[in-house]
């Protein structure tokens, strides 16, 4: 293993990384019951030697607020400078969730979806997962956490398709994160509530 000294390379990592998504359901023409789960390994110490912490990619969105808006931020206030590329950008993050939604079709131009956000952190790193009393004593320097989950959040939407090729949707979503999240230090509401009402509109060729 290489790891440091004269001939080494000083920056070598080994690397264990681990990361997936499972989707099951039932699909019909007028509804859609669907049971997501993923998880993201995270890493409760990025400065050792053993790297095993990264994201799912940002474009694949999991919810509306709790990965791609407060998870985001708090991980690019940890990772700043040299370090940003440990943030998570919006993906799914140091954690496991599950993710069940619903989707139901009045019409062959309209869809209207709900959904419910569950998320459990992986490896508590002190900095974007706050420690709780029986966590590593040599990562944490303290250990004010008492929740087990990341969070929770709620999402609503609808979409519409006008005359084939005009797409419109409105989501909005709620949730409300645990004492896991440090929010303060990214300048976050402290009470851990948010909120979102998001509007799109597109033109698909």
């Amino acid at each position: 293993k290489l790891a440091g000294g004269e001939g080494k390379n000083p920056l070598y990592k080994d690397v264990d990384i681990w990361g997936y998504v499972v989707r099951t359901g039932y699909e019909q023409p007028a509804y859609s019951a669907i049971f997501e789960t993923g998880y993201a390994s995270g890493d409760d110490n990025v400065s050792d030697e053993k790297f095993t912490g990264r994201p799912l990619h940002s474009d694949y969105n999991v919810g509306l607020l709790l990965y791609e808006e407060v998870l985001s931020r708090v991980s690019a206030a940890a990772f700043q400078g040299d370090a940003s590329s440990l943030a998570s950008k919006g993906g799914v993050y140091n954690s496991r969730y599950i993710y069940p939604h619903v989707k139901f079709r009045p019409m062959d131009n309209m869809e209207i979806i709900a959904a419910y956000l569950l998320a459990w952190p992986d490896k508590i790193d002190g900095a974007v997962i706050q420690c709780g009393e029986g966590d590593d004593k040599e990562i944490c320097s303290n250990f004010d956490a008492k929740d087990s989950t990341l969070g929770w959040e709620i999402d609503l939407g609808i979409k519409y398709t006008f005359h084939e090729h005009i797409k419109v949707s409105l989501e909005a979503a709620w949730a409300k994160t645990s004492d896991r999240v440090p929010l303060e230090a990214a300048g976050l509401n402290p009470d851990g509530k948010f909120f979102t009402l998001q509007a799109r509109a597109a033109f698909e060729f």
